[in-house]
């Protein structure tokens, strides 16, 4: 039986060996990376945690909704067995008819065909690390061998002490500006989604310095079952030009090239975001955004939700 367990009833023990098993594992559903960007997520949970479906919840003038938070791609069904579409749509059968408003996304081994469901193709970009630096960089396009090679000759410095207050005062002063809806609660989310990462063990920084010792790009990358995640990272304007944020991903390859099999870059559909990606030769996988909206017709006007 599926059943909804709210926050305080989750047994986080079951719930991240469940995870773990699963056959499409990934660090955005462990407890810990979801109780830092959504305190009191919920969940859908089959049976003893054979398979566990999470769930973030809010309310807008009273009426409870579902959404993705920030700073994580995906929701949708995890367990060691297989993942059927009929068991993906018993899950979503489960949710609790109170919330009228559902928006999210599913991992894309998900298969998922619900005809009452809006469904949008999402991207992102992953590339084999399970091979060597040099069969890496062979891949690698004009672009990012000429940035690379711009960054070294103007003497940029990579280090790893960096903190996580500091990237995301990079983010938010650079890349943060760009981006509409962004606020400093979402910032301190961030900050402690790093920080958590740091206390499990599963998270590392990479910076590169100016030759006067200024901090000019860095990013935060998580590890989880083999795989690196690309979390968040941006560059000052010096570092643009300088081509400092290449510089910081061509370290991480260099590293952990034949250590881990997959570098994940957090991923876009945007096109210049994924153009970024693509120089390093990374490639698309495709997932699903998926929305139903039953809130009464008014609501729907006042909330701005259609």
């Amino acid at each position: 039986m599926i059943q909804y367990t709210e926050h305080s009833h989750i047994d986080f023990k079951k719930w991240d060996s469940c995870i773990s098993k699963s056959t499409n594992s990934s660090v955005f559903v462990k407890s810990w990376y979801l109780s830092a960007v959504c305190p009191n997520w919920s969940a859908l949970i089959l049976n003893d945690y054979e398979a566990v479906f999470p769930l973030a919840g809010n309310s807008k003038l009273g009426l409870p909704y579902l959404y993705q938070p920030l700073f994580t791609r995906y929701l949708g069904v995890y367990t060691s067995g297989e993942i059927s579409e009929k068991l993906v749509n018993d899950f979503f059968e489960a949710i609790p008819p109170s919330f009228k408003y559902i928006e999210f996304s599913l991992h894309e081994n998900n298969p998922f065909n619900k005809a009452d469901f809006e469904k949008k193709e999402r991207l992102f970009q992953i590339l084999d690390l399970g091979r060597s630096y040099e069969n890496l960089h062979n891949e690698f396009k004009g672009d990012a061998k000429r940035n690379i090679k711009k960054a070294e000759k103007n003497q940029l410095t990579v280090t790893n002490e960096v903190s996580p207050q500091q990237v995301v005062g990079l983010f938010k002063n650079n890349k943060g500006k760009e981006l509409k809806g962004l606020n400093n609660a979402d910032y301190e989310s961030l900050t402690n989604l790093m920080t958590a990462a740091l206390d499990h063990n599963s998270g590392f920084l990479v910076g590169v310095k100016n030759p006067e010792n200024t901090l000019i790009a860095a990013g935060f990358f998580i590890t989880h079952n083999n795989r690196i995640l690309f979390l968040k990272g941006s560059a000052n304007a010096e570092g643009k030009s300088r081509g400092a944020m290449y510089l910081v991903l061509n370290h991480v390859f260099k590293t952990y090239s034949n250590s881990y099999h997959l570098f994940d870059f957090g991923g876009s559909s945007v096109e210049t975001v994924a153009s970024f990606n693509h120089n390093f030769g990374a490639k698309d996988c495709v997932y699903l955004q998926v929305k139903r909206n039953r809130l009464p017709f008014i609501i729907k006007l006042i909330s701005g939700k259609k």
